[in-house]
């Protein structure tokens, strides 16, 4: 097939900015995804996929087929650079060899995409362990969509109905009031409306625990209250009633009469 290039100039790709994450042996789907999107915008994926083959090395002084042959050799070397660069430094060594951007494609989709299967059970079980915990609904759904997102790269797309019973099987006992409504739903939800509802009443459980913080509060304060009122007075009573009494004497009565010892 003929050079895809419209321009005798090969095109630039920087991968170190365009691909938000080197490939590690853990992250090929995403990565995968990324790189094959980016050469698809460019009009380069036929390099690495071997549909641009490289013209023959024009043994001639043929200008054309010299001009032909060079821009290949030029915008393959940039493809498997960009390739190079996009890896982590424990991937290079298994690339290293390789003299074209399609022998470097093929090598990383021989090595990591027959991991899929392996890579399926690990992300359902992931799911299925899944809890919200302390977590805000955000957060919990934020985490359940990335595992989500990440079967559908490597073509094991989930359904609707699936992706919203992962979810309310791990909402936790709080939530028991909204789960048995949408499970009786006769229509899916999207994950979209999914989100709005459990906001919602992420929303409603926060109103109801604030009030019943008040309401304890009121309660708590009203108790000390009436305590102090009740609080018996006797000890202030009786100080009260020694200041206010006069304090009495008694009379001493001096005696009539004088007794006179007699001298023998």
């Amino acid at each position: 097939m003929a050079n895809p290039s419209f321009e005798n100039t090969p095109i630039v790709i920087n991968a170190s900015q365009q691909i938000t994450a080197r490939l590690t042996p853990t992250n090929f789907p995403s990565w995968h995804a990324q790189f094959e999107s980016l050469l698809l915008g460019y009009n380069l994926y036929g390099y690495v996929a071997g549909s641009y083959t490289c013209p023959p090395q024009p043994t001639t002084t043929d200008a054309a087929a010299s001009t032909a042959y060079q821009l290949w050799f030029r915008q393959d070397k940039l493809i498997l650079s960009a390739i190079l660069t996009s890896v982590s430094p424990t991937v290079i060594p298994l690339i290293a060899t390789s003299k074209t951007s399609h022998q470097a494609w093929t090598k990383l989709t021989k090595l990591y995409a027959s991991r899929s299967r392996t890579c399926v059970m690990q992300l359902k079980e992931d799911l299925t362990l899944s809890q919200r915990g302390t977590r805000t609904i955000t957060e919990y759904l934020h985490s359940i969509k990335t595992i989500v997102d990440e079967l559908a790269l490597i073509d094991a797309p989930l359904s609707q109905d699936d992706i919203t019973l992962y979810v309310l099987h791990g909402l936790g006992s709080e939530y028991r009031d909204i789960v048995a409504p949408i499970r009786a739903r006769e229509s899916s939800l999207s994950f979209e409306e999914l989100h709005d509802l459990l906001i919602g009443h992420e929303a409603y459980l926060r109103r109801l625990d604030s009030t019943a913080q008040s309401l304890v509060l009121i309660a708590n304060t009203a108790q000390r209250r009436d305590s102090r009122a009740s609080k018996p007075q006797n000890s202030q009573s009786s100080k009260n009633d020694s200041k206010s009494k006069p304090r009495q004497f008694k009379q001493y009565k001096y005696p009539t009469k004088w007794s006179v010892r007699k001298e023998t």
